[in-house]
């Protein structure tokens, strides 16, 4: 039986057994929950290897759950833990100690190593990279040699449909606050959402954003353009911190009575609230989304470079139902388009 064939069995039969999305720990203000990494399978000699470079907290350790039971027969498993304290030069070590196939990137600050590592080994031959849980990876892409990867984004219009099928208030204008970076984003966005007789409303900031032209930015959303809600992109100049978060969108959103879409899951949170509903990737999905991609690459000579990014197949919905239901109401079947809801 072949790969594409076992993996289209192994999809079938776990898609609908798939548990609940994770945080994801990028975005500023939430909260991160690390797990214990689990110990990698014994090493056979001649199997290629795989080096898993990532964070250890708990949403990434759900990716690697799966992506390790689908390969662990075909390859060797070698992780690399990512914290803060990790350099080029710990990362470019661990390459030159596991002479890897295939490196499996995740998170943003982690491709900001292999970047430096690839900028210093600048004439060297780069093994494939496939880079998941990152923010817009289309972007990223263009720094790096060889590589290809999952989206993390879920696409806007995905986000605002699902919203229109859980609240009664209207959601025919959405607003958005970019920077200059992902104009082109946005254009590609605005189309899709007007499928849906959805408008996307855009406020364009600076490249550099502080807490005042972010302020403004919401502001004029709100009052000038009197969007039905707002979008949050996964940009960190956007989401710096918490105290950024208490003095931008908090802030502008108190008393406004607009939902708040955005795209990581950790800022879905009753206790200190920002986001109203999120639509991610289902992280476990998204482990055998990886797995099938690399299984793919070697069956392709590993030219990542000749990939195209996919998107996530499988996502999940994240709600904060209180603020939901007591501020914009809920339909009659709303239970049933959210996967995990938050009181």
């Amino acid at each position: 039986m072949s790969h594409a064939t076992k993996r289209l069995i192994r999809w079938a039969g776990l898609a609908a057994a798939l548990s609940a999305c994770a945080t994801t720990g990028d975005g500023g203000g939430g909260r991160v929950e690390t797990a214990a990494p689990a110990a990698d399978p014994p090493l056979r000699p001649g199997a290629p290897l795989l080096l898993l470079a990532m964070p250890p907290a708990a949403d990434f350790q759900d990716v690697r759950r799966t992506l390790l039971t689908e390969v662990k027969k075909d390859f060797n498993i070698s992780t690399f833990t990512v914290t803060a304290a990790t350099t080029p030069t710990d990362l470019a070590q661990a390459i030159a100690r596991t002479s890897p196939t295939c490196l499996v990137l995740m998170n943003n600050a982690t491709v900001a190593l292999y970047r430096d590592y690839q900028s210093v080994h600048h004439e060297e031959k780069m093994p494939p990279a496939v880079v998941v849980m990152t923010s817009f990876l289309e972007e990223l892409r263009g720094n790096l040699r060889n590589a290809t990867g999952i989206a993390y984004e879920v696409p806007g219009i995905t986000a605002f449909v699902n919203l229109r099928s859980v609240i009664r208030a209207p959601v025919k204008r959405v607003g958005v606050v970019y920077r200059p970076r992902f104009r082109a984003v946005i254009e590609r966005q605005k189309k899709l959402a007007a499928r849906e007789q959805i408008d996307l409303v855009g406020a364009e900031v600076g490249k550099e954003v502080d807490a005042q032209s972010l302020r403004a930015a919401l502001h004029g959303l709100l009052v000038k353009d009197k969007v039905d809600a707002l979008w949050m992109l996964n940009d960190n100049e956007l989401i710096k911190n918490g105290q950024f978060l208490d003095e931008t969108w908090r802030a502008e959103l108190a008393g406004a009575r607009i939902p708040l879409v955005v795209g990581v899951p950790n800022l879905v949170d009753p206790r200190t609230p920002t986001g109203s509903f999120a639509v991610v990737p289902d992280h476990e999905a998204l482990g055998l989304q990886t797995a099938n991609l690399i299984f793919d690459l070697g069956e392709s000579d590993w030219r990542a470079d000749e990939h195209d990014v996919e998107l996530p197949l499988s996502v999940k919905t994240v709600a904060d139902l209180k603020q939901l239901r007591d501020t914009f109401g809920l339909k009659e079947d709303a239970l049933r388009h959210i996967d995990r809801a938050l009181e």
